[in-house]
């Protein structure tokens, strides 16, 4: 009976191939190769020999930045379309496996690689988990703190329309955030007495009591969820 080349780990979500590397590459089809960034030492990239590029560690975008000082700034090997290495060819071998980045050189296979689920299972929340909701799933117990690495920068306000510009102080680029239909501030000292709020000691609860008579309801709700999803708010839990 021929042995199994792959095992499948159910409780670490894993994937091993049981041959040693290249002997792996009739099923695995160079799968270290593909969909992820192969970076390279800044040595390596300065020397030219590669097809590389520098990009943005934080946002994964290609840099295009002239501080070379940057702390976000990376290199990485260029990929094709279909998201696998530029050196990777049609027979899933590597071009210049030969001078290979020392990344490639130290990589082995025996840790496996991790296996992502297309959506998350549904847990049930216990019992004696008290949450309270507004509609739309805002937890009001939850506690934000704003993210300490932004500094509020600039605001700017036109009509319905308001801008707020960002200092992040990990990152050479000002983060920009576009806001509509919010007409309760007015300058830029408001929107520092409202990111000031979420101090991390305050839930949601709280300071929707405090701001009660300055945002309706509705416009509290989606202005947390923005300010969440443009991590401008960090969430605290346990």
């Amino acid at each position: 009976m021929k042995k199994n080349p792959i095992e499948l780990d159910s409780a670490q979500h894993k994937i091993y191939f049981k041959n040693k590397g290249c002997n792996n590459l009739e099923i695995c089809r160079a799968l270290c190769c593909r969909n992820w960034d192969i970076n390279l030492a800044l040595e390596e990239y300065e020397t030219g020999s590669y097809e590389a590029e520098a990009f943005c560690s934080k946002d994964k975008k290609v840099c295009s930045s002239l501080n070379k000082s940057c702390p976000q700034r990376s290199f990485r090997l260029k990929k094709n379309k279909d998201g696998s290495c530029i050196y990777l060819n049609k027979e899933n071998a590597c071009n210049i496996h030969f001078m290979r980045p020392i990344v490639c050189r130290n990589f082995i296979c025996d840790n496996g690689f991790n296996l992502e689920p297309i959506c998350s299972p549904s847990e049930d929340i216990p019992d004696d988990v008290e949450t309270c909701y507004f509609e739309g799933g805002l937890d009001l117990k939850a506690k934000y703190l704003f993210n300490p690495y932004l500094r509020l920068k600039k605001f700017s306000k036109q009509n319905n329309f308001m801008t707020l510009i960002f200092k992040d102080i990990t990152s050479c680029k000002d983060k920009t955030i576009n806001l509509i239909g919010l007409d309760y501030f007015s300058n830029k000292k408001d929107i520092v007495c409202l990111l000031e709020q979420f101090n991390g000691k305050s839930n949601l609860s709280s300071i929707r009591k405090k701001l009660a008579k300055i945002i309706a309801k509705d416009d509290f709700q989606n202005l947390i969820f923005y300010l969440i999803d443009e991590k401008v708010l960090i969430g605290l839990f346990g």
